[in-house]
C-alpha cells in the first residue's frame, strides 16, 4: 500500500507539472495575443524602416443635441438662460453633462485622442472674442459655406490696443480630463481667422487675437495639454509673409513637452501646402475632402493629421475610398506617427451619424494598416 501511495504522488507532481506547463504556454499565447492587437494601429514597416504609429483623433466639435427628448435637453436650455429661466449655474451644468456624454461616445467610436466636443461654445468666433475687453458682437455672418453662423466681432477705436483678456477654453478642458484615461485635445481658434472674420482694422485685431491666443496656449500647456489644436480655415499661403512672427510668438508660449497642431479645412489646400511647411508648429492638418491632396503630400517636413473622413457627410466611407489614400501619404513618410481625423468638427452632422464615422473610421484604420 505504501508503494502505491507513492507511485500515486509522483503520478500527482506530473500532473502538477503538465498544468504548470499548459498554463505558461497559455499565458504566452495570450501574452503574443495581445501584443498582436497592440500592433494593429500600427501600418507594416518595409524592410529597414521603423513601424509608424496610427493615431485616431477627433478634429474638435460634436453634435450638441440628438434625436431624444433628453438629447435635446441642451438646446432648450440656452433658450431658458436666454430668458432668464435658470441660472448660470443650471446651464453649466447641462452643458458639463453633454461635454461628459461628447467624451463617452468618443470613448465608445475607439479613437485614440479625444475632444471636450466644443459644447460650451457659441461658435468658433465670438466665443474668443468675447474674452477680449473692448470687442463687441454683432449680429450673424454665415460661417464659410456652412449651414451654421458665427456673431461677428468689431473692433474699433474705441477698443484697447493692449486689451484685458481672460482664458477662453481651461475650464472646459479641465473638466473633460477629470472624465477619461485617454488624450484630451484643447481646440482653439487661430488669430488670423479671427482677425479675418471680425469687422475692423485687421492688423489692429490681429494683434489683439495673437496676444488671446498665446495665453490660451500657455495656461494650457501649463496645465498639461499634450497637444492643441488651433483652428485656421480663413489662412492662406498668401498670409505667411505677414503673419509668421505672430504665429511664432504663439509656437513660443508653449512648453516644450506640448505639440501644436495647426489645422486647415473647408477648401482646396493643395496650392497652400509647400508654403505651409514654414510655418511653427509640431503637426500639420488639413482637410482632404476637397482635393485629391495627397498628390501633393511629397517631401513631408512635419508630421500630419489627415482630415480624411468628411465631416459634412453623412456617407460612410469604405475602406476603398480611404486606405489607398493613406497608404499612398505613408509611402515616403518619414515620421514614427501619423493623426487620422474627420475633415473638420462633426457638429454639421446628426448625432447618430457623428458617432457612426468615428466608429468606421477607427475599425478602418485599426484593421487594415
Amino acid at each position: 500500500m505504501r508503494t502505491q501511495k507513492k507511485k500515486l504522488k509522483v503520478k500527482d507532481k506530473n500532473k502538477k507539472s503538465i498544468k504548470t506547463k499548459k498554463s505558461s504556454n497559455i499565458k504566452k499565447e495570450n501574452k503574443k495575443k495581445k501584443e498582436k492587437a497592440g500592433a494593429k494601429n500600427k501600418i507594416k514597416a518595409q524592410k529597414g524602416k521603423k513601424r509608424i504609429d496610427i493615431i485616431t483623433a477627433s478634429a474638435g466639435s460634436y453634435p450638441r443635441i440628438g434625436d431624444t427628448e433628453e438629447l435635446q435637453k441642451l438646446r432648450r436650455a440656452w433658450a431658458k438662460r436666454e430668458t432668464g429661466e435658470i441660472s448660470e449655474e443650471e446651464f453649466s451644468n447641462i452643458q458639463k453633462e453633454f461635454i461628459r456624454l461628447a467624451i463617452k461616445e468618443q470613448e465608445k467610436a475607439g479613437l485614440d485622442i479625444l475632444t471636450d466636443g466644443l459644447i460650451t461654445w457659441y461658435d468658433q468666433i465670438s466665443h474668443f472674442a468675447k474674452n477680449v475687453q473692448g470687442v463687441k458682437i454683432n449680429g450673424l455672418l454665415r460661417f464659410f459655406d456652412t449651414n451654421t453662423y458665427f456673431r461677428q466681432p468689431v473692433i474699433d477705436e474705441n477698443t484697447p490696443d493692449n486689451p484685458e483678456i481672460s482664458p477662453v477654453v481651461l475650464d472646459d478642458f479641465r473638466f473633460a480630463k477629470t472624465l477619461t484615461k485617454k488624450i484630451v485635445k484643447p481646440v482653439i481658434t487661430g488669430p488670423i481667422t479671427l482677425a479675418k472674420l471680425t469687422k475692423g482694422d485687421f492688423t489692429k485685431a490681429l494683434n489683439i487675437y495673437t496676444k488671446l491666443i498665446e495665453n490660451e496656449v500657455k495656461v494650457l500647456s501649463e496645465e498639461g495639454a499634450q497637444f492643441i489644436q488651433i483652428d485656421e480655415p480663413a489662412l492662406e499661403g498668401k498670409d505667411l509673409d505677414n503673419v509668421l512672427p505672430y504665429l511664432e510668438r504663439i509656437y513660443n508660449a508653449k512648453k516644450p513637452e506640448t505639440k501644436i497642431i495647426y489645422f486647415f479645412y473647408f477648401r482646396d489646400l493643395s496650392k497652400d501646402v509647400k508654403k505651409f511647411w514654414d510655418i511653427p508648429a509640431d503637426i500639420l492638418g488639413f482637410d482632404m475632402t476637397y482635393s485629391n491632396l495627397e498628390d501633393v503630400l511629397t517631401k513631408i517636413k512635419k508630421p500630419l493629421m489627415l482630415g480624411i473622413v468628411d465631416g459634412r457627410n453623412t456617407n460612410i466611407e469604405k475602406p476603398k475610398d480611404i486606405l489607398p489614400r493613406i497608404k499612398k501619404v505613408l509611402k515616403d513618410y518619414p515620421f514614427e506617427f501619423i493623426m487620422i481625423s474627420p475633415s473638420c468638427g462633426l457638429e454639421y452632422l446628426p448625432r447618430k451619424f457623428a458617432f457612426l464615422k468615428l466608429k468606421n473610421m477607427v475599425q478602418m484604420v485599426k484593421r487594415n494598416l
